[in-house]
């Protein structure tokens, strides 16, 4: 399966080694897909980042959950920092974020370009005067694959299976003042939908929010029409790209606002409705919210015992698309009320808060009758409450969340941070989740995507060694008490990590990284009526080099070797790409370009690998089979605020003359795309 996520592009600062996110925040969302077999949403995350580029936080205002939402500062940088200014008072300048001792200059770099340091302490502003004021943008996006898929070729009797043509279109505005008051639209139409669906007022996806964010002392967030909910460690809810394995192995704690304005195209995770967080103290915080979606659900007949029959649904669709018949019957089937809150106490040392999500379903969840969903959850309601909690004493922070799904399961986990050096921190995680337990909009630390049926303990140590040698572990071990999709029985797994960087100040950037994972997985032996289960074991070694050749041309190489292996088979793959990025505050033109060459024996060793897109847009594709890809992304901003850009991707396979399959199949050996993107900034 080729997995692709948008992700958010970050506009680029005056300095290139300030213009591109940290390699391993990009580096934990190679990761974080790799380990996940559904589409997930991250470009929130660097929408915000984006934003804060434009509209910098200020160090000396923002709390706890500001600096965590940024994901740039382990959690031991964030609560020194509050300690700091805490001691010795506001900063001066972000210089002086050296003077205490977790913090590097490659940590304030990194900080750079989203943050800033005041001593106004005006507050308020009134919302007209924030109109006024504000930055407005506009964006038109266009893009098509140039081949023809299946879904598109007309049959004997001239009908598609695809009811749309092949292009895409998004349209985007945002006004953003200060990031303190946000609103916008976006409204999207994928390859294959109907620009204007049949009883349909609009585009098959349409989006508006309305974010107005630290009105005054009372008011912290308030959020109309598309919204998120980030509850506590993620048992409940949590939005967005939360902590999890990966590069940053000691960023294990999930954070920030629990209100947050929604305006992704991923077509599935927000709520619709309103929601706010108001002050009643310095330390006391009440959030409430209340949404009603109707979402995209398989619905079929269930009969009852008593021979009536009525419609139900056995799961929610999220790929967000309506091409063909079948997608277009489940689309917005299944109405979803949802209300809860939370009330948060807060204090220097840490919080401690109670959270409550109540979810109704206007048709019966069934459950089917697959032995690995015995304890699925079937139904038309569900409520789930959580305590979740932080603590810090001395260089021990202690956190941790305990949820219950009433009557259907409950989910616990605690972790800490351990700072034993200033050059050294540990991160430890327990979890134990019920076989039974349900969310609706769940993202905590696991190594399977459903927060259920696992415990584990996870082991992350980072160690500066020097100021140009970096040394990164962690070890993970779970268990899996009942059955799941692919396992016909309760199993067990571990997974390992390693990485060794060297960083050369704004000249080079190169590391070193080993994975080895194994587990138990179902497969099927010739010559035997049943199937056998067996250990599964995938290693990955990488090798990575950035090089700032000058302030203007970035190279970035990679070799990257996967072999795996099971009780059948072993299969290895290989990619090694290089990049050329090219950016000149002299020039209105930039450019980032890549040339890659994989081979891969199957589908299980793939390997992954980011692609920068144009603004607004990021993809992580799989690469599998042999051959190689390119593409070429060009930008050129005019004076007039008005940014053009044009991205051509073309993969050549050299071992096959198809490519994917069903709908999706593509009769030639190259696959390629364009895309078109222009921008308005009033």
């Amino acid at each position: 399966m080729k997995i692709y996520c948008l992700l958010l592009f970050l506009l680029f600062s005056t300095q290139l080694y300030n213009q591109v996110i940290s390699d391993q925040l990009f580096d934990q969302i190679e990761n974080f897909i790799e380990e996940q077999d559904l589409e997930v949403d991250v470009i929130n995350l660097y929408e915000r980042l984006q934003i804060l580029s434009e509209s910098p936080i200020d160090l000396n205002k923002a709390d706890a959950d500001d600096l965590t939402e940024l994901r740039l500062l382990s959690n031991i940088q964030v609560y020194a920092l509050i300690d700091h200014i805490a001691e010795f008072g506001k900063l001066i300048s972000i210089e002086e974020l050296q003077s205490i001792p977790s913090f590097n200059i490659e940590d304030i770099n990194r900080l750079r370009p989203f943050v800033k340091v005041n001593s106004n302490d005006q507050f308020q502003m009134s919302i007209p005067n924030m109109i006024f004021n504000s930055r407005n943008e506009f964006s038109l996006k266009w893009a098509r694959i140039l081949q023809t898929k299946k879904g598109f070729i007309p049959d004997e009797n001239g009908e598609t299976k695809y009811i749309g043509d092949q292009n895409r279109f998004l349209a985007r505005y945002r006004n953003n003042f200060e990031n303190r008051l946000r609103f916008g639209f976006t409204f999207e139409k994928d390859p294959g939908e109907k620009l204007i669906p049949e009883g349909s007022k609009g585009f098959d996806y349409m989006s508006f929010f309305m974010y107005l964010k630290d009105y005054n002392r009372t008011l912290k967030d308030l959020a109309i029409g598309d919204f998120s909910v980030s509850l506590g460690q993620g048992l409940i809810a949590h939005n967005g790209f939360g902590a999890g394995k990966g590069a940053l192995v000691t960023q294990i704690i999930r954070g920030g606002r629990v209100i947050r304005p929604y305006s992704s195209v991923f077509e599935n995770g927000y709520l619709r409705g309103i929601g706010t967080t108001v002050r009643i103290n310095e330390n006391i915080e009440i959030t409430v919210f209340g949404s009603r979606v109707n979402r995209d659900g398989n619905v079929q007949t269930d009969t009852l015992d008593t021979s009536e029959q009525e419609l139900a649904f056995t799961g929610l669709q999220t790929s967000g698309n309506h091409r063909t018949e079948g997608e277009i019957e489940d689309r917005k089937k299944v109405s979803n009320t949802t209300f809860g809150g939370a009330l948060k106490y807060k204090a220097r040392k840490g919080h401690i808060s109670l959270n409550m999500m109540s979810n109704q379903f206007g048709l019966t969840v069934l459950s089917d009758d697959k032995l690995y969903n015995k304890y699925r959850f079937s139904g038309t309601a569900f409520t789930n409450v959580s305590l979740d909690y932080n603590y810090r004493y001395r260089n021990f922070n202690f956190f941790g969340e305990s949820a219950t799904a009433v009557n259907n399961g409950s989910a616990h986990m605690f972790g800490a941070m351990i700072g034993l050096h200033k050059n050294v921190s540990l991160a430890l995680h327990f979890r134990n989740y019920s076989k039974g337990y349900v969310a609706l909009l769940p993202n905590a630390f696991a190594e399977s995507s459903s927060i259920n049926n696992e415990n584990g303990i996870y082991i992350g140590m980072e160690w500066q060694i020097s100021q140009k040698w970096k040394f990164r572990t962690y070890a993970d071990f779970w268990k899996h008490p009942w059955l799941k999709f692919g396992i016909s029985r309760p199993s067990n797994g571990q997974e390992y990590y390693l990485r060794l960087d060297y960083y050369l100040k704004r000249k080079l950037l190169a590391y070193i990284q080993y994975t080895n994972e194994e587990k138990l997985r179902d497969y099927i032996v010739d010559g035997f009526a049943t199937t056998q289960t067996g250990n599964q074991r995938k290693q990955r070694i990488r090798l990575h080099f950035t090089n700032q050749l000058t302030k203007g041309i970035e190279l970035r190489t990679r070799a990257e070797y996967v072999l795996f292996k099971n009780e059948i088979k072993q299969s290895r793959g290989f990619l090694l790409y290089q990049d050329i990025i090219f950016k000149s505050i002299a020039s209105p033109l930039s450019f980032t370009s890549r040339i890659a060459f994989f081979d891969t024996d199957d589908f299980d060793s793939r390997v992954f690998a980011y692609e920068n897109s144009v603004l607004y847009e990021f993809a992580i594709p799989s690469y599998f089979d042999q051959g190689f890809r390119y593409y070429l992304n060009l930008r050129y901003k005019t004076r007039q605020n008005l940014t053009i850009e044009l991205r051509y991707a073309k993969t050549h396979l050299t071992n096959r003359d198809s490519f994917s399959s069903g709908n999706e199949f593509i009769d030639g050996d190259s696959r390629s795309e364009i895309k078109i993107q222009t921008r308005y900034v009033f």
